[in-house]
């Protein structure tokens, strides 16, 4: 079974590292890259159409995000990654998916560029590593492509 890389889209200024890193790898290592984008769902249910509205909005934009995304490892790096849009909470909706596609063998994030935090994700998922499946990779977030390059 090949290699599966998972990085998880969102707006972070970091996650351009943590895709160059996992693109870098899947490509090098002959496996797949998924990109995984997490909808938050609505929460007012009294506004069942609004919700509705917001949630489709912010589908479109995830995957508006992750065919950027996508397009750039593939001029890069000339590998297709998997775009997979999933809605729910986010770390809830990663373990999830990690449980589910027993093929991911990694899930690769990169640190906040602020210094103070390591960020949203990495802080919720740290919360919750025994729940996860597979290893986690961090990737510093101010970490440059030469230095990733000079470590894979």
């Amino acid at each position: 079974m090949r290699k599966n890389y998972l990085v998880i889209i969102d707006e972070s200024d970091e996650l351009k590292n943590a895709i160059y890193f996992a693109a870098k790898r899947s490509a090098t290592t002959n496996a797949n890259l998924i990109m995984l984008y997490v909808v938050r769902p609505a929460v007012n249910a009294e506004w069942a159409a609004v919700g509705n509205l917001i949630e489709q909005e912010e589908t479109s934009e995830g995957k508006k995000i992750s065919r950027l995304w996508s397009t750039l490892v593939e001029d890069k790096f000339k590998i297709k990654p998997q775009i997979i849009i999933k809605m729910g909470d986010k770390v809830d909706e990663i373990i999830k998916f990690l449980r589910e596609d027993k093929s991911i063998r990694f899930l690769v994030l990169a640190s906040s560029i602020d210094g103070d935090n390591p960020g949203p994700i990495i802080k919720s998922l740290l919360k919750k590593m025994n729940d996860l499946s597979v290893p986690l990779l961090i990737i510093p977030g101010l970490i440059s492509e030469k230095e990733l390059d000079n470590l894979i």
